[in-house]
């Protein structure tokens, strides 16, 4: 089966910021998701870090960039949100969701692999009588399979969190600094629909 592959860059807006982060390796900027990479996250971890700090961690700042106080300062919000903030959001979402799909796939494989673990063709089954710890070493064997399973699908889950707080945050400072009658989280739903 070959493996799945995605590859991922920082908006531009980012890499010319020129993020740095104290007593840190240099931050990665290009990323290639495989399925080892979800199972050992440090990378991800670090770019997804890059992502949030180069736009929501700094959301104030972004917006004086851009707006001013002049009569065209709705129309920078707008530049922000479809030029760095969407764009950035969407690559973090697309990161978790590759993840996740891995995830999915790994517990199909593997509950496969198990329910063919009992039967006759992988070999005869011991009987407690004579091997008292092949119970045991089964259900040793059944959570090794699944443990990578449950430490992606945590981490997935764990990131989900991350963006939502994230995301309702940085919605209620654009309402606070933008429009406050729009639903941003709806238009960066949208925005995603028309970016795939």
């Amino acid at each position: 089966m070959a493996e799945n592959e995605r590859t991922f860059t920082a908006p531009q807006s980012l890499l010319d910021s020129n993020l740095t982060f104290l007593n840190d390796e240099p931050t990665p900027t290009t990323i290639t998701l495989t399925r080892e990479r979800c199972v050992d996250p440090s990378l991800i971890n670090s770019f997804l870090r890059i992502l949030r700090h180069g736009s929501d961690d700094v959301i104030r700042q972004k917006l004086n960039n851009y707006r001013k106080p002049s009569s065209i300062s709705e129309k920078k919000c707008d530049a922000f949100l479809k030029q760095e903030l969407y764009p950035n959001w969407q690559i973090r979402s697309s990161i978790i969701s590759f993840c996740d799909q891995e995830a999915t796939q790994m517990k199909a494989e593997t509950d496969r692999k198990f329910s063919n673990t009992g039967s006759s063709a992988t070999g005869t089954i011991t009987d407690a009588r004579i091997d008292p710890y092949a119970a045991r070493e089964k259900l040793e064997d059944q959570e090794a399979r699944y443990r990578d399973w449950t430490r992606v699908k945590e981490w997935v889950a764990n990131n989900e969190k991350i963006e939502q707080i994230l995301t309702s945050t940085t919605d209620r400072i654009l309402r606070q600094n933008c429009e406050q009658n729009k639903n941003y989280l709806e238009q960066f739903a949208q925005f995603c629909k028309d970016n795939t």
